[in-house]
């Protein structure tokens, strides 16, 4: 991608299957149902430090974010508003027009989940319930 950006509300990505995937595997490989911020968080990580794009926007978020059924994660609601609360909290910046770059302590968060404990302290959380990065649901099967 270029530098000169379209406006992120004109940007439609389209990514094959085998990008959804491997996304998909990086987000099963945390081992947890992660909260739909720390997913859009990983989705922005693997986008960046895998597929080397420079700049991430919500659409990308909305285009590879898990289907429900994959139970991944949490249900997404507003991509572009996650991002903008993850900038506010220095996981991602701003480059404008809707666009973003993790930072490094999102780099450092996300090879960090699922341990709770780790995240909090990255974050400067006084509480490990600040930095759960696992959504808390008990499924069907697990009881």
């Amino acid at each position: 991608m270029s530098t000169a950006r379209p406006l992120s509300r004109a940007y439609h990505p389209k990514y094959d299957v085998e990008h959804r995937r491997d996304v998909l595997e990086f987000l099963r490989a945390k081992g947890c149902e992660l909260r739909p911020a720390y997913a859009a968080l990983g989705i922005a990580y693997f986008l960046q430090q895998r597929l080397r794009r420079d700049a991430i926007c919500g659409a990308d978020i909305r285009a590879l974010f898990p289907r429900r059924e994959e139970r991944l994660a949490g249900t997404l609601r507003n991509a572009h508003d996650i991002l903008r609360r993850a900038a506010a909290r220095g996981l991602v910046e701003s480059l404008g027009s809707g666009w973003y770059t993790i930072t490094p302590l999102g780099v450092a968060v996300v090879e960090a989940l699922p341990d709770d404990q780790r995240v909090a302290e990255l974050r400067g959380c006084r509480t490990v319930s600040c930095g759960m990065g696992r959504r808390r649901v008990a499924h069907a099967d697990d009881l």
